[in-house]
């Protein structure tokens, strides 16, 4: 049985993942708590893995304390994949290829795997991440920008009462809190609609787009004919411990 770690910015995901299938899981959210604390909570009394794979995104002093953490508790070494130029049926875009970040990396190659197709991953925890990719597995490159909720965290924090409660959406705001809730949201959705149209126009077939992450329900409804993701950086996670960089 192997230990799979989705370490984001805000969250932590977990399996356990052998013989083709995941046996059990979790989630918490590590900025709420410390990070021993929460594993302690999750890991009792789990089995010893016979490996553990992580994906992070998080600074190098979380991932730092992450595996010393294993370490104590598992007597294990993890390793921490990072984005290849090509593995798992993708060929990444980037010229760096491990700038790539490897959630956006391993989602791909989860969906690529399910379904070869042209397709749009978008991604929506902190940040809202966009990648392109062709039925051949070729990614195309992607955006990044703020997630909704960082937005409104961001206008809450730079300027005065502006995103400091929640509001209501609707297209045209009569009031402070509507506003700024609305314009976060329905710029995150226009967004994805014109990445969907260049990325449809620049190979002249009609694009699939797939949502995941924790920020996903509050805007999916607004584009109805986007599919929903589960848990795509474990699933991708769950390739590499097979495949490796094949």
């Amino acid at each position: 049985m192997k230990l799979l770690i989705d370490l984001g910015n805000t969250r932590l995901k977990w399996a356990l993942w052998g013989q083709g299938r995941r046996s059990m899981g979790g989630v918490f959210a590590h900025a709420d708590t410390s990070l021993e604390a929460a594993l302690s909570n999750n890991w009792t009394a789990l089995p010893k893995p016979e490996a553990i794979l992580v994906a992070s995104v998080v600074k190098s002093t979380l991932e730092q304390e992450l595996t010393r953490l294993l370490e104590s508790h598992f007597e294990q070494t993890a390793e921490f994949v990072r984005s290849p130029a090509q593995a798992l049926g993708i060929r990444n875009a980037y010229a760096e290829p491990e700038r790539l970040g490897v959630d956006r990396f391993l989602g791909m190659a989860a969906l690529h795997a399910a379904a070869p197709r042209a397709q749009i991953l978008v991604s929506c925890g902190t940040a809202l991440t966009l990648d392109a990719l062709t039925a051949e597995g070729q990614h195309l490159g992607g955006l990044i920008a703020p997630s909704p909720t960082l937005m409104r965290r961001s206008l809450g924090t730079a300027t005065a009462r502006i995103g400091e409660h929640a509001g209501e959406l609707v297209e045209i705001a009569d009031n402070t809190a509507d506003a700024a809730w609305s314009g976060c949201l329905l710029s995150s959705v226009a967004l994805i609609e014109r990445f969907r149209q260049q990325v449809a126009q620049r190979i002249g077939t009609p694009v699939a787009v797939v949502g995941d992450g924790g920020g996903l329900d509050e805007w999916i409804a607004l584009l109805p004919d986007v599919e929903r993701g589960r848990d795509l950086v474990l699933r991708g996670l769950a390739l590499w411990s097979e495949r490796g960089h094949r």
